[in-house]
Protein backbone atom coordinates (compact mmCIF):
# COMPACT_ATOMS: atom_id res chain seq x y z
CA UNK A 1 0.00 0.00 0.00
CA UNK A 2 1.03 3.43 -0.16
CA UNK A 3 -0.07 6.75 0.65
CA UNK A 4 -0.66 9.61 -1.80
CA UNK A 5 -2.08 12.10 0.49
CA UNK A 6 -2.15 13.93 3.59
CA UNK A 7 -4.77 13.78 6.66
CA UNK A 8 -4.83 16.55 8.78
CA UNK A 9 -1.08 17.89 9.70
CA UNK A 10 0.56 14.61 8.43
CA UNK A 11 1.72 14.06 5.21
CA UNK A 12 2.12 11.22 3.12
CA UNK A 13 5.23 9.93 4.41
CA UNK A 14 4.31 11.04 7.99
CA UNK A 15 1.02 8.82 7.36
CA UNK A 16 3.58 5.45 6.07
CA UNK A 17 5.49 5.31 9.41
CA UNK A 18 3.04 6.05 11.84
CA UNK A 19 1.31 2.55 10.17
CA UNK A 20 4.15 0.59 10.54
CA UNK A 21 5.02 1.76 13.88
CA UNK A 22 1.59 0.49 14.62
CA UNK A 23 2.56 -2.62 12.42
CA UNK A 24 5.27 -3.55 14.51
CA UNK A 25 3.71 -2.99 18.05
CA UNK A 26 0.84 -5.41 17.33
CA UNK A 27 1.01 -8.11 19.76
CA UNK A 28 2.11 -11.95 18.81
CA UNK A 29 -2.48 -12.58 19.27
CA UNK A 30 -3.35 -10.14 17.03
CA UNK A 31 -6.49 -10.66 15.46
CA UNK A 32 -7.81 -10.64 12.37
CA UNK A 33 -8.03 -8.22 9.67
CA UNK A 34 -11.11 -6.07 9.18
CA UNK A 35 -12.26 -2.84 8.04
CA UNK A 36 -14.84 -0.58 9.86
CA UNK A 37 -16.77 3.00 8.74
CA UNK A 38 -15.87 5.81 11.03
CA UNK A 39 -17.97 9.30 9.33
CA UNK A 40 -16.16 9.75 6.33
CA UNK A 41 -13.66 7.79 6.58
CA UNK A 42 -12.89 3.65 7.01
CA UNK A 43 -10.63 1.79 9.48
CA UNK A 44 -8.49 -0.81 8.46
CA UNK A 45 -8.47 -3.03 11.81
CA UNK A 46 -6.04 -5.41 12.97
CA UNK A 47 -8.31 -7.39 15.69
CA UNK A 48 -9.05 -4.13 18.23
CA UNK A 49 -6.52 -2.09 16.96
CA UNK A 50 -6.64 0.76 14.31
CA UNK A 51 -4.04 0.66 12.20
CA UNK A 52 -5.03 2.51 8.96
CA UNK A 53 -7.16 5.24 7.98
CA UNK A 54 -8.36 5.60 4.69
CA UNK A 55 -9.46 8.91 4.07
CA UNK A 56 -11.80 10.21 1.08
CA UNK A 57 -8.39 12.43 -0.11
CA UNK A 58 -6.57 8.50 -0.11
CA UNK A 59 -9.83 7.39 -2.09
CA UNK A 60 -9.96 10.47 -4.65
CA UNK A 61 -6.17 9.90 -5.40
CA UNK A 62 -6.88 6.44 -6.15
CA UNK A 63 -9.95 6.71 -8.23
CA UNK A 64 -12.08 4.71 -6.20
CA UNK A 65 -13.89 4.91 -2.90
CA UNK A 66 -12.89 4.91 0.42
CA UNK A 67 -14.81 1.22 1.97
CA UNK A 68 -13.10 0.18 -1.74
CA UNK A 69 -9.57 1.24 -0.99
CA UNK A 70 -9.81 -0.19 2.15
CA UNK A 71 -10.75 -3.52 1.39
CA UNK A 72 -7.77 -4.15 -1.40
CA UNK A 73 -5.50 -2.53 1.78
CA UNK A 74 -6.50 -4.96 4.59
CA UNK A 75 -6.26 -7.70 1.57
CA UNK A 76 -2.72 -6.74 1.05
CA UNK A 77 -2.38 -6.59 4.87
CA UNK A 78 -3.81 -9.63 5.68
CA UNK A 79 -1.21 -11.19 2.96
CA UNK A 80 1.71 -9.43 4.39
CA UNK A 81 0.81 -10.76 7.78
CA UNK A 82 0.84 -14.06 7.39
CA UNK A 83 4.95 -13.54 5.91
CA UNK A 84 7.56 -14.11 8.16
CA UNK A 85 9.39 -10.73 8.70
CA UNK A 86 12.13 -11.24 6.01
CA UNK A 87 11.65 -13.95 2.84
CA UNK A 88 13.26 -14.42 -0.65
CA UNK A 89 10.50 -15.45 -3.75
CA UNK A 90 13.10 -18.13 -3.94
CA UNK A 91 16.36 -19.61 -1.90
CA UNK A 92 18.66 -21.23 -4.82
CA UNK A 93 18.97 -19.81 -8.71
CA UNK A 94 20.65 -20.77 -11.39
CA UNK A 95 21.67 -18.29 -13.97
CA UNK A 96 23.41 -18.68 -17.43
CA UNK A 97 26.63 -16.54 -17.78
CA UNK A 98 25.80 -12.87 -18.94
CA UNK A 99 21.88 -13.21 -17.63
CA UNK A 100 20.03 -11.05 -15.15
CA UNK A 101 17.80 -12.47 -12.67
CA UNK A 102 15.21 -10.91 -9.94
CA UNK A 103 14.20 -11.86 -7.07
CA UNK A 104 11.25 -10.69 -4.74
CA UNK A 105 12.04 -9.61 -0.82
CA UNK A 106 9.40 -9.73 1.04
CA UNK A 107 7.67 -9.14 4.74
CA UNK A 108 7.47 -6.49 6.84
CA UNK A 109 11.72 -6.14 7.51
CA UNK A 110 11.84 -5.69 3.66
CA UNK A 111 11.93 -2.12 2.66
CA UNK A 112 15.24 -1.92 5.14
CA UNK A 113 16.90 -5.16 3.59
CA UNK A 114 21.05 -5.01 3.14
CA UNK A 115 22.57 -7.19 0.67
CA UNK A 116 25.74 -8.36 1.21
CA UNK A 117 27.82 -10.57 -1.75
CA UNK A 118 30.01 -13.86 -1.11
CA UNK A 119 31.51 -14.44 -4.38
CA UNK A 120 31.22 -10.80 -6.18
CA UNK A 121 33.90 -12.40 -8.84
CA UNK A 122 30.52 -14.48 -9.82
CA UNK A 123 28.02 -12.19 -9.14
CA UNK A 124 26.66 -8.69 -8.86
CA UNK A 125 23.36 -7.45 -6.54
CA UNK A 126 21.64 -4.43 -6.27
CA UNK A 127 18.11 -3.92 -4.59
CA UNK A 128 15.05 -3.05 -6.57
CA UNK A 129 12.05 -1.28 -5.25
CA UNK A 130 10.77 -5.24 -4.84
CA UNK A 131 13.60 -6.79 -3.77
CA UNK A 132 16.89 -7.71 -5.96
CA UNK A 133 18.67 -7.65 -9.47
CA UNK A 134 21.26 -10.30 -9.84
CA UNK A 135 24.18 -10.47 -12.58
CA UNK A 136 25.78 -13.77 -13.34
CA UNK A 137 29.47 -12.40 -14.21
CA UNK A 138 31.31 -15.83 -14.45
CA UNK A 139 30.53 -19.49 -14.14
CA UNK A 140 31.13 -20.29 -10.12
CA UNK A 141 29.06 -20.33 -7.08
CA UNK A 142 28.27 -17.56 -5.05
CA UNK A 143 25.42 -16.85 -2.58
CA UNK A 144 23.53 -13.30 -1.73
CA UNK A 145 22.68 -12.60 2.15
CA UNK A 146 19.93 -10.57 2.56
CA UNK A 147 19.55 -8.79 6.24
CA UNK A 148 17.33 -6.64 7.86
CA UNK A 149 16.56 -5.61 11.78
CA UNK A 150 18.54 -8.78 12.87
CA UNK A 151 17.24 -11.17 10.33
CA UNK A 152 18.92 -12.78 7.66
CA UNK A 153 17.80 -14.54 4.12
CA UNK A 154 20.67 -16.51 2.42
CA UNK A 155 20.10 -16.20 -1.41
CA UNK A 156 22.63 -19.67 -3.29
CA UNK A 157 23.55 -18.42 -6.57
CA UNK A 158 25.07 -21.20 -9.29
CA UNK A 159 26.13 -19.88 -12.43
CA UNK A 160 26.89 -21.92 -15.72
CA UNK A 161 27.49 -21.42 -18.78
CA UNK A 162 25.66 -21.76 -22.14
CA UNK A 163 26.42 -24.92 -23.95
CA UNK A 164 27.88 -22.75 -26.47
CA UNK A 165 28.29 -19.05 -27.80
CA UNK A 166 26.32 -17.46 -30.82
CA UNK A 167 26.29 -16.25 -33.18
CA UNK A 168 29.22 -17.88 -34.71
CA UNK A 169 31.00 -17.41 -38.45
CA UNK A 170 32.51 -19.59 -40.79
CA UNK A 171 33.25 -20.50 -43.91
CA UNK A 172 33.36 -23.47 -46.68
CA UNK A 173 35.07 -24.28 -50.13
CA UNK A 174 33.83 -26.24 -53.28
CA UNK A 175 34.82 -26.19 -57.03
CA UNK A 176 33.18 -27.17 -60.03
CA UNK A 177 31.45 -25.64 -63.41
CA UNK A 178 29.22 -24.93 -61.62
CA UNK A 179 30.16 -27.09 -57.94
CA UNK A 180 26.70 -29.48 -58.08
CA UNK A 181 24.15 -29.19 -55.26
CA UNK A 182 25.55 -32.42 -53.50
CA UNK A 183 28.88 -30.83 -53.14
CA UNK A 184 27.56 -27.82 -52.02
CA UNK A 185 25.32 -29.66 -49.31
CA UNK A 186 28.45 -31.55 -47.99
CA UNK A 187 30.56 -28.84 -47.40
CA UNK A 188 28.05 -27.37 -45.14
CA UNK A 189 27.72 -30.53 -42.66
CA UNK A 190 31.59 -31.05 -42.50
CA UNK A 191 32.01 -26.89 -41.83
CA UNK A 192 29.14 -27.74 -38.90
CA UNK A 193 30.02 -30.64 -37.76
CA UNK A 194 34.11 -29.70 -37.53
CA UNK A 195 33.77 -25.93 -37.07
CA UNK A 196 31.17 -25.20 -34.26
CA UNK A 197 32.40 -24.19 -31.08
CA UNK A 198 30.58 -25.49 -27.87
CA UNK A 199 31.82 -26.43 -24.15
CA UNK A 200 33.14 -29.51 -23.58
CA UNK A 201 30.60 -32.63 -24.94
CA UNK A 202 28.27 -30.06 -26.69
CA UNK A 203 26.10 -31.70 -29.16
CA UNK A 204 24.88 -29.17 -31.84
CA UNK A 205 21.57 -30.48 -33.43
CA UNK A 206 20.22 -28.03 -37.15
CA UNK A 207 18.78 -28.93 -40.25
CA UNK A 208 20.70 -28.41 -43.06
CA UNK A 209 19.01 -25.61 -45.89
CA UNK A 210 18.11 -26.76 -49.60
CA UNK A 211 21.05 -26.51 -51.78
CA UNK A 212 21.71 -25.90 -55.35
CA UNK A 213 24.22 -25.80 -58.06
CA UNK A 214 27.04 -22.99 -57.45
CA UNK A 215 28.22 -21.08 -60.38
CA UNK A 216 31.94 -20.66 -60.56
CA UNK A 217 33.40 -17.76 -58.36
CA UNK A 218 30.03 -16.93 -56.71
CA UNK A 219 29.66 -17.17 -52.72
CA UNK A 220 26.74 -18.61 -51.14
CA UNK A 221 25.18 -16.86 -47.47
CA UNK A 222 23.58 -19.48 -45.74
CA UNK A 223 22.08 -18.36 -42.00
CA UNK A 224 21.11 -21.70 -40.32
CA UNK A 225 19.57 -21.88 -36.42
CA UNK A 226 21.70 -24.43 -34.28
CA UNK A 227 20.95 -25.55 -31.14
CA UNK A 228 23.49 -26.66 -28.30
CA UNK A 229 23.81 -29.05 -25.48
CA UNK A 230 26.14 -29.65 -23.18
CA UNK A 231 27.11 -31.49 -19.25
CA UNK A 232 26.64 -28.46 -16.76
CA UNK A 233 25.71 -25.98 -18.55
CA UNK A 234 22.58 -24.22 -20.17
CA UNK A 235 21.16 -25.63 -23.87
CA UNK A 236 20.30 -23.09 -25.90
CA UNK A 237 19.93 -21.72 -29.57
CA UNK A 238 21.61 -19.14 -31.90
CA UNK A 239 22.60 -18.30 -35.38
CA UNK A 240 25.42 -19.75 -37.49
CA UNK A 241 26.14 -17.54 -41.11
CA UNK A 242 28.11 -20.12 -43.02
CA UNK A 243 29.49 -18.50 -46.29
CA UNK A 244 30.36 -21.16 -49.13
CA UNK A 245 32.79 -20.07 -52.48
CA UNK A 246 33.24 -22.21 -55.32
CA UNK A 247 36.82 -21.01 -55.74
CA UNK A 248 37.41 -20.28 -59.32
CA UNK A 249 40.01 -23.10 -59.95
CA UNK A 250 40.74 -24.12 -63.26
CA UNK A 251 39.96 -27.58 -64.18
CA UNK A 252 43.03 -29.91 -64.97
CA UNK A 253 42.91 -33.39 -66.01
CA UNK A 254 43.73 -36.36 -63.91
CA UNK A 255 47.28 -36.79 -64.25
CA UNK A 256 47.51 -40.71 -62.48
CA UNK A 257 45.34 -43.19 -62.05
CA UNK A 258 45.91 -45.01 -58.68
CA UNK A 259 44.59 -48.47 -58.59
CA UNK A 260 44.53 -50.34 -55.01
CA UNK A 261 43.54 -53.53 -56.43
CA UNK A 262 46.36 -55.62 -55.70
CA UNK A 263 45.56 -58.05 -53.68
CA UNK A 264 42.12 -57.73 -54.50
CA UNK A 265 40.99 -60.50 -51.96
CA UNK A 266 42.21 -59.92 -48.76
CA UNK A 267 42.86 -62.24 -46.02
CA UNK A 268 44.57 -60.59 -42.98
CA UNK A 269 45.78 -57.19 -41.73
CA UNK A 270 48.13 -55.19 -44.34
CA UNK A 271 49.56 -51.98 -46.31
CA UNK A 272 47.16 -52.07 -49.68
CA UNK A 273 48.55 -49.30 -51.54
CA UNK A 274 50.24 -46.11 -50.85
CA UNK A 275 51.27 -43.01 -53.43
CA UNK A 276 51.99 -39.19 -53.26
CA UNK A 277 49.75 -36.89 -53.85
CA UNK A 278 51.40 -33.45 -55.42
CA UNK A 279 50.69 -30.45 -55.81
CA UNK A 280 48.52 -29.63 -58.59
CA UNK A 281 49.01 -32.72 -60.02
CA UNK A 282 45.63 -34.34 -59.62
CA UNK A 283 45.32 -38.09 -59.06
CA UNK A 284 42.09 -40.33 -59.79
CA UNK A 285 41.77 -43.09 -56.57
CA UNK A 286 40.48 -46.59 -57.55
CA UNK A 287 40.20 -48.91 -54.46
CA UNK A 288 37.93 -52.33 -54.75
CA UNK A 289 39.01 -54.71 -52.33
CA UNK A 290 36.96 -58.31 -50.49
CA UNK A 291 37.18 -59.56 -47.60
CA UNK A 292 37.82 -63.17 -47.70
CA UNK A 293 39.49 -63.67 -43.87
CA UNK A 294 37.00 -65.65 -41.41
CA UNK A 295 36.31 -62.44 -39.31
CA UNK A 296 35.39 -58.80 -39.95
CA UNK A 297 37.77 -56.32 -41.25
CA UNK A 298 38.50 -52.50 -41.89
CA UNK A 299 39.33 -51.40 -45.00
CA UNK A 300 40.58 -47.44 -44.57
CA UNK A 301 41.72 -45.39 -47.03
CA UNK A 302 43.25 -41.81 -46.15
CA UNK A 303 45.05 -38.91 -46.96
CA UNK A 304 48.19 -38.68 -43.85
CA UNK A 305 49.36 -34.65 -43.84
CA UNK A 306 52.71 -35.19 -41.82
CA UNK A 307 54.01 -31.67 -42.32
CA UNK A 308 53.83 -28.36 -40.25
CA UNK A 309 51.64 -26.66 -42.61
CA UNK A 310 48.38 -27.19 -43.57
CA UNK A 311 47.25 -28.78 -46.75
CA UNK A 312 44.15 -27.91 -48.70
CA UNK A 313 42.37 -30.52 -50.80
CA UNK A 314 39.96 -31.15 -53.58
CA UNK A 315 37.74 -34.29 -52.88
CA UNK A 316 36.15 -35.85 -55.80
CA UNK A 317 33.99 -38.46 -53.32
CA UNK A 318 32.78 -41.71 -54.44
CA UNK A 319 32.42 -44.96 -51.70
CA UNK A 320 30.38 -47.41 -51.67
CA UNK A 321 28.55 -49.50 -48.43
CA UNK A 322 29.86 -52.73 -48.06
CA UNK A 323 28.51 -55.18 -50.16
CA UNK A 324 28.12 -58.95 -51.41
CA UNK A 325 27.94 -58.24 -54.65
CA UNK A 326 31.15 -56.60 -55.76
CA UNK A 327 30.13 -55.53 -59.33
CA UNK A 328 26.80 -53.63 -57.26
CA UNK A 329 29.58 -52.45 -55.11
CA UNK A 330 31.73 -50.93 -57.73
CA UNK A 331 28.98 -49.86 -59.52
CA UNK A 332 27.72 -47.58 -56.50
CA UNK A 333 31.18 -46.54 -55.92
CA UNK A 334 31.65 -45.16 -59.78
CA UNK A 335 28.37 -44.11 -60.27
CA UNK A 336 28.67 -41.26 -57.02
CA UNK A 337 31.80 -40.15 -58.22
CA UNK A 338 30.93 -40.36 -62.00
CA UNK A 339 28.19 -37.28 -61.60
CA UNK A 340 30.79 -34.99 -59.67
CA UNK A 341 33.26 -35.43 -62.06
CA UNK A 342 31.26 -34.94 -65.21
CA UNK A 343 30.99 -31.01 -63.88
CA UNK A 344 34.47 -31.32 -62.16
CA UNK A 345 32.53 -30.66 -58.81
CA UNK A 346 34.27 -31.21 -55.04
CA UNK A 347 34.78 -30.45 -52.02
CA UNK A 348 37.96 -28.45 -50.54
CA UNK A 349 38.87 -29.76 -47.05
CA UNK A 350 41.66 -28.36 -45.25
CA UNK A 351 44.00 -31.09 -43.60
CA UNK A 352 45.65 -29.27 -40.56
CA UNK A 353 49.21 -30.51 -40.25
CA UNK A 354 50.07 -33.33 -38.56
CA UNK A 355 46.30 -34.80 -39.42
CA UNK A 356 44.28 -37.12 -41.55
CA UNK A 357 41.40 -36.98 -44.16
CA UNK A 358 39.44 -40.35 -43.87
CA UNK A 359 38.61 -40.92 -47.45
CA UNK A 360 36.71 -44.18 -46.21
CA UNK A 361 36.37 -46.04 -43.58
CA UNK A 362 34.01 -49.36 -44.23
CA UNK A 363 33.68 -52.73 -41.63
CA UNK A 364 33.56 -55.42 -43.77
CA UNK A 365 32.30 -58.87 -42.97
CA UNK A 366 33.41 -61.75 -44.30
CA UNK A 367 32.93 -61.83 -48.02
CA UNK A 368 31.91 -57.95 -48.54
CA UNK A 369 33.39 -55.88 -50.78
CA UNK A 370 34.42 -52.15 -50.24
CA UNK A 371 34.73 -50.29 -53.16
CA UNK A 372 35.45 -46.45 -54.44
CA UNK A 373 36.34 -44.05 -57.08
CA UNK A 374 37.92 -40.76 -55.98
CA UNK A 375 39.32 -38.07 -57.26
CA UNK A 376 42.19 -35.70 -55.63
CA UNK A 377 44.13 -32.61 -55.80
CA UNK A 378 46.23 -31.02 -53.56
CA UNK A 379 45.78 -26.82 -53.79
CA UNK A 380 47.86 -25.50 -51.36
CA UNK A 381 50.51 -26.54 -48.69
CA UNK A 382 53.26 -28.72 -48.29
CA UNK A 383 54.53 -30.05 -51.61
CA UNK A 384 53.23 -33.50 -51.09
CA UNK A 385 50.73 -35.98 -49.37
CA UNK A 386 50.90 -39.80 -48.76
CA UNK A 387 47.37 -41.45 -49.64
CA UNK A 388 47.21 -45.07 -48.32
CA UNK A 389 45.06 -48.14 -48.45
CA UNK A 390 45.26 -50.59 -45.13
CA UNK A 391 43.29 -53.61 -43.90
CA UNK A 392 42.74 -53.68 -40.08
CA UNK A 393 41.55 -56.39 -37.72
CA UNK A 394 38.18 -55.37 -36.11
CA UNK A 395 38.92 -52.68 -33.01
CA UNK A 396 36.49 -51.16 -30.55
CA UNK A 397 35.33 -47.07 -32.08
CA UNK A 398 33.20 -44.08 -30.84
CA UNK A 399 29.83 -42.52 -31.54
CA UNK A 400 31.67 -40.15 -34.55
CA UNK A 401 33.13 -43.05 -35.52
CA UNK A 402 30.63 -45.43 -35.85
CA UNK A 403 28.68 -42.80 -37.93
CA UNK A 404 31.73 -42.14 -39.95
CA UNK A 405 32.11 -46.12 -41.06
CA UNK A 406 28.09 -45.84 -42.28
CA UNK A 407 28.80 -43.03 -44.47
CA UNK A 408 30.61 -42.63 -48.08
CA UNK A 409 32.25 -39.19 -46.60
CA UNK A 410 33.54 -39.93 -43.13
CA UNK A 411 35.68 -36.58 -43.15
CA UNK A 412 32.25 -35.12 -42.93
CA UNK A 413 31.79 -36.66 -39.79
CA UNK A 414 34.87 -36.75 -37.72
CA UNK A 415 36.98 -34.16 -39.29
CA UNK A 416 40.16 -34.68 -39.94
CA UNK A 417 41.89 -36.36 -36.92
CA UNK A 418 45.42 -36.09 -35.46
CA UNK A 419 48.13 -38.79 -36.75
CA UNK A 420 48.24 -41.33 -34.49
CA UNK A 421 50.55 -44.78 -34.36
CA UNK A 422 48.39 -46.26 -36.94
CA UNK A 423 48.91 -43.83 -39.23
CA UNK A 424 52.36 -44.20 -39.34
CA UNK A 425 52.92 -48.01 -40.11
CA UNK A 426 55.12 -48.72 -42.66
CA UNK A 427 54.64 -48.62 -46.15
CA UNK A 428 55.91 -48.86 -49.64
CA UNK A 429 55.26 -46.42 -52.78
CA UNK A 430 52.90 -48.81 -54.99
CA UNK A 431 53.70 -49.84 -58.52
CA UNK A 432 50.43 -49.31 -59.50
CA UNK A 433 50.23 -45.71 -61.16
CA UNK A 434 48.90 -45.61 -64.48
CA UNK A 435 49.70 -41.97 -65.74
CA UNK A 436 47.20 -40.01 -68.35
CA UNK A 437 43.92 -41.97 -67.49
CA UNK A 438 41.88 -41.20 -70.40
CA UNK A 439 41.18 -42.31 -73.53
CA UNK A 440 39.64 -40.84 -76.63
CA UNK A 441 37.94 -43.16 -79.34
CA UNK A 442 35.81 -42.35 -82.43
CA UNK A 443 32.68 -44.11 -84.33
CA UNK A 444 30.90 -43.38 -87.20
CA UNK A 445 27.92 -45.38 -88.49
CA UNK A 446 26.29 -45.16 -91.99
CA UNK A 447 22.81 -46.43 -92.07
CA UNK A 448 22.47 -49.57 -94.56
CA UNK A 449 26.49 -50.34 -93.95
CA UNK A 450 28.80 -52.09 -90.96
CA UNK A 451 27.70 -51.53 -87.25
CA UNK A 452 30.07 -49.45 -85.58
CA UNK A 453 31.67 -50.53 -82.76
CA UNK A 454 33.68 -49.55 -79.97
CA UNK A 455 35.31 -51.71 -77.12
CA UNK A 456 35.88 -50.47 -73.66
CA UNK A 457 38.79 -51.75 -71.87
CA UNK A 458 40.20 -53.49 -74.92
CA UNK A 459 43.49 -51.80 -75.26
CA UNK A 460 45.41 -51.59 -71.89
CA UNK A 461 47.15 -48.40 -70.57
CA UNK A 462 50.64 -48.80 -69.88
CA UNK A 463 52.21 -48.66 -65.92
CA UNK A 464 54.44 -45.94 -64.99
CA UNK A 465 57.29 -47.91 -64.88
CA UNK A 466 56.19 -49.66 -67.96
CA UNK A 467 56.33 -52.97 -66.07
CA UNK A 468 52.73 -53.75 -67.10
CA UNK A 469 49.59 -52.78 -68.21
CA UNK A 470 45.99 -52.13 -66.83
CA UNK A 471 44.40 -54.83 -68.69
CA UNK A 472 40.42 -54.00 -68.29
CA UNK A 473 41.39 -49.95 -68.29
CA UNK A 474 39.03 -50.01 -64.83
CA UNK A 475 38.70 -46.64 -63.51
CA UNK A 476 39.71 -44.94 -67.04
CA UNK A 477 37.27 -42.27 -68.58
CA UNK A 478 36.57 -43.11 -71.92
CA UNK A 479 35.79 -39.73 -73.94
CA UNK A 480 33.99 -41.39 -77.85
CA UNK A 481 33.33 -39.06 -80.66
CA UNK A 482 30.60 -40.74 -82.68
CA UNK A 483 29.24 -39.18 -85.77
CA UNK A 484 26.06 -40.96 -87.76
CA UNK A 485 24.64 -40.31 -91.03
CA UNK A 486 21.59 -41.39 -93.15
CA UNK A 487 22.51 -41.40 -96.76
CA UNK A 488 18.64 -43.14 -97.22
CA UNK A 489 16.27 -41.97 -98.92
CA UNK A 490 14.09 -43.05 -95.58
CA UNK A 491 13.72 -41.81 -91.89
CA UNK A 492 15.75 -44.54 -90.13
CA UNK A 493 16.12 -45.42 -85.88
CA UNK A 494 19.25 -45.84 -84.62
CA UNK A 495 20.20 -46.90 -81.34
CA UNK A 496 23.32 -46.77 -79.06
CA UNK A 497 23.50 -50.57 -77.40
CA UNK A 498 25.68 -51.20 -74.56
CA UNK A 499 26.85 -55.32 -74.45
CA UNK A 500 28.37 -56.75 -71.38
CA UNK A 501 30.87 -58.89 -73.72
CA UNK A 502 32.92 -59.81 -70.94
CA UNK A 503 30.93 -61.21 -67.91
CA UNK A 504 28.60 -60.23 -65.17
CA UNK A 505 29.05 -55.77 -65.39
CA UNK A 506 26.66 -52.33 -64.78
CA UNK A 507 27.56 -49.50 -67.09
CA UNK A 508 27.88 -45.84 -66.96
CA UNK A 509 27.46 -43.17 -69.27
CA UNK A 510 27.23 -39.43 -69.82
CA UNK A 511 24.98 -38.79 -72.97
CA UNK A 512 22.22 -35.98 -74.24
CA UNK A 513 23.23 -34.05 -70.88
CA UNK A 514 22.46 -36.53 -68.27
CA UNK A 515 24.09 -39.73 -66.77
CA UNK A 516 22.52 -43.44 -67.66
CA UNK A 517 23.26 -46.01 -65.42
CA UNK A 518 22.67 -49.73 -66.62
CA UNK A 519 21.02 -52.32 -64.33
CA UNK A 520 23.40 -55.09 -63.97
CA UNK A 521 23.88 -57.23 -66.73
CA UNK A 522 24.55 -61.04 -67.44
CA UNK A 523 27.45 -62.06 -69.74
CA UNK A 524 26.53 -60.95 -73.15
CA UNK A 525 23.18 -59.37 -72.47
CA UNK A 526 22.60 -55.85 -74.00
CA UNK A 527 20.93 -52.91 -73.00
CA UNK A 528 20.03 -49.48 -75.39
CA UNK A 529 20.99 -46.52 -73.88
CA UNK A 530 20.08 -44.21 -76.65
CA UNK A 531 17.58 -43.85 -79.90
CA UNK A 532 17.81 -41.77 -82.40
CA UNK A 533 15.98 -40.95 -85.82
CA UNK A 534 17.81 -39.67 -88.65
CA UNK A 535 15.84 -38.02 -91.23
CA UNK A 536 16.64 -38.75 -95.14
CA UNK A 537 20.62 -37.42 -95.37
CA UNK A 538 20.66 -36.57 -91.94
CA UNK A 539 23.45 -36.59 -89.77
CA UNK A 540 24.23 -36.48 -85.92
CA UNK A 541 27.26 -36.44 -83.74
CA UNK A 542 27.17 -37.72 -80.22
CA UNK A 543 29.55 -37.43 -77.50
CA UNK A 544 29.85 -40.19 -75.00
CA UNK A 545 31.18 -40.79 -72.01
CA UNK A 546 32.68 -43.91 -69.93
CA UNK A 547 34.88 -46.05 -68.17
CA UNK A 548 35.34 -49.47 -66.72
CA UNK A 549 34.09 -49.90 -63.62
CA UNK A 550 35.33 -51.55 -60.38
CA UNK A 551 33.60 -55.60 -60.05
CA UNK A 552 32.67 -55.51 -63.42
CA UNK A 553 33.89 -57.64 -66.63
CA UNK A 554 35.64 -55.61 -69.04
CA UNK A 555 36.42 -55.29 -72.35
CA UNK A 556 32.77 -54.37 -73.18
CA UNK A 557 30.82 -52.94 -76.32
CA UNK A 558 29.20 -50.08 -77.42
CA UNK A 559 27.23 -50.82 -80.63
CA UNK A 560 25.71 -48.52 -83.19
CA UNK A 561 22.94 -50.30 -85.46
CA UNK A 562 19.57 -50.18 -86.32
CA UNK A 563 17.04 -50.20 -83.89
CA UNK A 564 16.10 -54.13 -83.62
CA UNK A 565 12.85 -55.80 -83.99
CA UNK A 566 13.93 -59.01 -82.15
CA UNK A 567 10.93 -59.92 -80.02
CA UNK A 568 13.18 -60.98 -77.08
CA UNK A 569 13.50 -57.40 -76.35
CA UNK A 570 12.10 -55.99 -73.45
CA UNK A 571 11.72 -52.12 -72.46
CA UNK A 572 12.85 -51.35 -68.89
CA UNK A 573 11.90 -47.71 -69.09
CA UNK A 574 15.37 -45.99 -70.23
CA UNK A 575 16.28 -48.91 -72.41
CA UNK A 576 16.08 -52.16 -73.83
CA UNK A 577 17.62 -55.16 -73.36
CA UNK A 578 18.35 -58.46 -74.36
CA UNK A 579 20.68 -61.61 -73.73
CA UNK A 580 22.45 -63.14 -76.98
CA UNK A 581 22.19 -66.71 -77.63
Amino acid sequence: MQFKAASGSLDASMRASLVAAALDGLPTNRGSVSVKKEGLDVLVMVGDVSVITVTGADASKAGTSAMALAEKWASNLRQALQLPPLKLSVSELEVPVGAVRNVRIVGSKSDEAQLSVNGNQYVEARRTPDGMQIRALRAGMASVVVSSGGLTQPLNVTIRPFAAEFPQSMSAEVVGIPAAGSSVKGALACTLRTQLQGRRGVKFSYQLPPTGQLGTGDVRTYNIRVRAEAPDTFPNYGMVTLKVKNLPVSRRPDAELWYSNSPEVVTQARPLFSATLRTDQPARLLYHHINAATQPMYIRVQVVNSSDDPAKVVVVPGDSKPDRNPVRAGLEAADQYFRAWMIGSGEVVVIPPHATLPISLRRLNPGETSSGLCGLRLLEGPESLLVRTDSWPPFEIDAAWRAAIESSTPWREVGCPPINDFDRAPYEISEHVYPNPHKSEEMSYEVGGRYSYCRIGQRAIIRQDQGSQLDGNFGVIYNIKASLQNPTSEATDVEVVFEASAGYSGGLFFLNGSVIRTPLLQPKEEMRIARYRLAPGGTRRLDITTLPVSGSSYPATITIRPVQTDTALNDLGRGMRTVKH
